[in-house]
């Protein structure tokens, strides 16, 4: 039987462990321009919510800005997919940066001189994530052209994309929204627009072809094309589950951020700056396991490697539920940015090398809508329960929700399944 290890029977010469440039030529700048652009995505969480609240004191108004901002999601994820399978990739990035770059630097304007409003804020916020859903549709197909294919490699980008994501976005860019906030209110949202024509510039001196070959891609419409890719991923046991435990996973997730702040300030006594200090510490243990979850992968496997990231998680929310201090409460998050990091390194590996490339838009399509709609719902249960039992309920059940995904990983994502996942070469290389 095949190892359900991420790697190729006959792999090309093994990278540098920590090269960017030994990867492919392309991915230095694919990493760059994802990481300055994340690092303007943790700039903006922080700056557009302190905006808000100073528009309005009304919670539902505030939190309407976010909500808004996640709709494009439920919205746009599965056209998006579609259209990271019918454009040049790499373009459909740097155009949407550039779009974004636009909205971002208008609403600093606005708010530079004062004609910044809650409606302008849903309206920018909504267009943003638009735009977003079409960047991460096609960033998702374009890295494994971007690093040839070769399984390991994808692992290994993953692993870099994936540290930055929690080092620039979680640690370093909202504290950094904030103080730029204190300063000028508009210049965290000129420095968002900064970071995305950086971006930009970047993906365009990426020199590769990341066209989808014309002759495997479909003359129906839209509907035919989202179509194919819902098909072809539910006959993919393993990347059927990972969507549907991705789903759930995030459900448990939200339950307990959604209320963290209030558990941090209710039960701990903590203020903005401990509570920030509380939030920060998680993203230690998820920069861990990006750089880790390959290593675990050689000695016990994808599969199990997996479900291994789901016992993590559901220990951690546990270990927060019962934290006496917030000492403890912060070694839970640890291991909660450790679990979460493995899990979504592996999980992201899989698909990428699992799907054949004129699907891969469509399939990241799928999974994002069922994944990232699920947010909301999360957030929702985290409140409900919250009101109903006690702040630390909201965790307790986050944590028995991803304990019992990992036993039904234990039965759907398997060593076999896993190794049956990889397409021939000719369909990984069809592009």
């Amino acid at each position: 039987m095949m190892a359900d290890t991420l790697r190729n029977t006959s792999p090309p010469r093994r990278p540098s462990r920590f090269g960017l440039s030994a990867l492919a030529p392309d991915f230095p700048m694919l990493w760059g321009a994802t990481t300055v652009s994340l690092l303007g995505n943790g700039i903006s969480s922080a700056a557009l919510p302190l905006l808000a609240a100073t528009l309005s004191s009304d919670p539902i108004v505030v939190s309407s800005v976010v909500v808004v901002g996640r709709l494009p999601w439920l919205l746009f994820a599965l056209p998006a997919g579609v259209m990271a399978d019918r454009w040049d990739r790499k373009r459909a990035m740097w155009i949407s940066d550039l779009v974004r770059a636009g909205l971002t630097a208008g609403l600093a304007v606005a708010v530079a001189t004062g004609s910044a409003g809650i409606a302008l804020l849903m309206v920018v916020g909504f267009l943003i994530a638009i735009a977003d859903t079409v960047f991460d549709s096609a960033s998702a197909a374009v890295l494994p052209r971007v690093v040839a294919n070769d399984p390991e490699r994808i692992q290994r980008a993953n692993s870099w994309l994936v540290g930055s994501r929690n080092t620039v976005e979680s640690f370093v860019g909202p504290p950094l929204g904030g103080l730029l906030f204190t300063m000028s209110r508009s210049l965290s949202f000129f420095g968002d627009a900064l970071s995305f024509l950086v971006s930009a510039l970047l993906l365009r001196r990426m020199r590769g072809d990341y066209h989808v070959a014309r002759n495997t891609l479909g003359e129906g419409g839209m509907r035919q094309a989202i179509g194919e890719g819902f098909s072809w991923l539910w006959r993919q046991p393993v990347l059927r589950a990972i969507t549907g435990i991705a789903g759930l996973f995030n459900v448990a997730c939200l339950a307990q951020s959604a209320i963290f702040v209030l558990f941090a300030q209710q039960v701990f006594g903590l203020g903005a700056f401990g509570f920030s200090l509380l939030l920060a510490v998680g993203s230690f243990g998820a920069l861990f396991g990006a750089a880790q979850a390959g290593r675990l992968n050689r000695w016990f496997g994808t599969a199990i490697s997996l479900r291994l990231a789901l016992v993590v998680a559901g220990v951690a929310c546990l270990v927060t539920a019962a934290a006496p201090n917030p000492w403890i409460a912060g070694a839970g998050e640890i291991l909660a940015g450790l679990g979460a990091a493995i899990w979504n390194v592996n999980q992201m590996s899989l698909r990428q090398s699992g799907t054949p490339d004129h699907l891969l838009g469509r399939v990241t399509g799928v999974h994002r809508l069922v994944t990232y709609g699920a947010m909301p719902f999360g957030a929702l249960l985290g409140g409900v329960l919250a009101s109903l039992s006690g702040l630390r309920m909201s965790f307790v059940v986050a944590g028995a929700i991803m304990l019992a995904l990992a036993v039904f990983a234990s039965v759907t994502i398997t060593r076999s399944r896993v190794a049956e996942l990889t397409p021939p070469p000719a369909d990984r290389q069809s592009a």
